[in-house]
């Protein structure tokens, strides 16, 4: 039986977030910077076993959730034989799958069979044109393929993630509604984080989850669902077009008090906040295949685990060192 472990704020951790790569075949603007982009040196990339040994360990806590993320996922080979493994360990409940969806008609068949129920796909733009731009030349064609086939392989619900950026994408905040209902999908609309490409990040970029959800309640109505104790961040609604919306608000409305996750790099650094540069070093314990001492670790995590973060409401000008492609989402 899992030993559930708490930060000093009382919060049970149960969700691991693993970035596999920090390597991705989009060049999206909130991600990775528009100049030079150093990647990952490879030899510094944890193998997959040293992944599965760490996951194993941390379910060993009380971990029975793990998100598998980039970069982007799906361009590191073996990524399907991965998910198949983790599936396998002892007291881990469900594993996901965060991607941008440019290689997923060709996987969904293979993430289907490795146990994965379901995906969240990055979706920024409906438009063409906006959508080549933002990605960097991907077919928004090819994208809904993709969610399709997906959906045919079983993959359900498919969720999209699309950040709202003010006066690029808000336009086609009704457009997402529709496209909901019309792909039976699960649309979520996230706030603009100062993470990835920050010399581009404006505090006058962010469209707030309170205007998301005044301007959605203009053309339809707006009905709260009820929220599950194992459920992530977003705030779920359904609308009366039959579309199912969700809000996340890391900006506006912190859900610090409810964080139950931790993030493991592809370098081998847990991060016990996404809008933090701590980290701490799991490397050695991890390749020496120390439990005692990755635990150390992971404890060691969870104590620079803050009650809440303070992007924008201190009115810092934060700058991070890692961008989000090197930090999995």
């Amino acid at each position: 039986m899992n030993n559930t472990v708490k930060d000093r704020f009382g919060r049970e951790i149960r969700y691991l977030r693993i970035s596999v790569t920090d390597r991705c075949n989009f060049r999206c603007k909130y991600c990775m910077p528009s100049g030079e982009f150093k990647h990952l040196e490879h030899s510094s990339i944890l193998r997959f076993e040293d992944m599965l040994f760490a996951t194993e360990v941390f379910a060993s806590l009380g971990v029975h959730k793990v998100r598998v993320t980039g970069g982007e996922p799906l361009v590191r080979r073996g990524v399907t034989d991965f998910l198949r493994e983790l599936n396998k360990i002892d007291g881990i409940d469900e594993v996901t799958l965060t991607t941008n969806g440019a290689l997923l008609g060709k996987y969904a068949e293979d993430i289907a069979a490795a146990g994965v129920k379901r995906i969240n796909v990055s979706l920024d733009s409906l438009k063409a044109e906006k959508y080549r731009e933002i990605t960097g030349g991907f077919d928004i064609q090819k994208l809904l393929e993709s969610i399709f086939i997906a959906k045919k392989a079983g993959l359900r619900p498919v969720k999209t993630n699309s950040v709202l950026i003010r006066g690029f994408n808000d336009c086609e905040i009704y457009d997402f509604c529709e496209f909901a209902a019309r792909a039976d999908i699960v649309v979520r609309f996230i706030e603009f984080m100062p993470i990835g490409n920050s010399c581009e990040w404006k505090k006058e970029n962010i469209m707030y989850g309170s205007e998301i959800i005044d301007l959605i309640s203009k053309r339809y109505r707006i009905a709260p669902i009820e929220k599950e104790k194992t459920a992530g961040p977003a705030k779920n609604y359904k609308l009366s077009n039959g579309a199912t919306i969700g809000i996340i608000t890391p900006i506006s409305n912190h859900f610090c008090s409810e964080c139950d996750k931790l993030r493991l790099t592809a370098d081998g650094k847990i991060r016990p906040c996404l809008l933090t540069d701590q980290e701490t070093d799991i490397v050695d314990a991890v390749r020496s295949r120390d439990s005692d001492a990755l635990k150390a670790a992971i404890m060691d995590a969870l104590g620079k685990k803050d009650e809440e973060h303070h992007i924008v409401t201190d009115n810092r000008n934060e700058r991070f060192k890692r961008t989000m492609s090197k930090i999995g989402g």
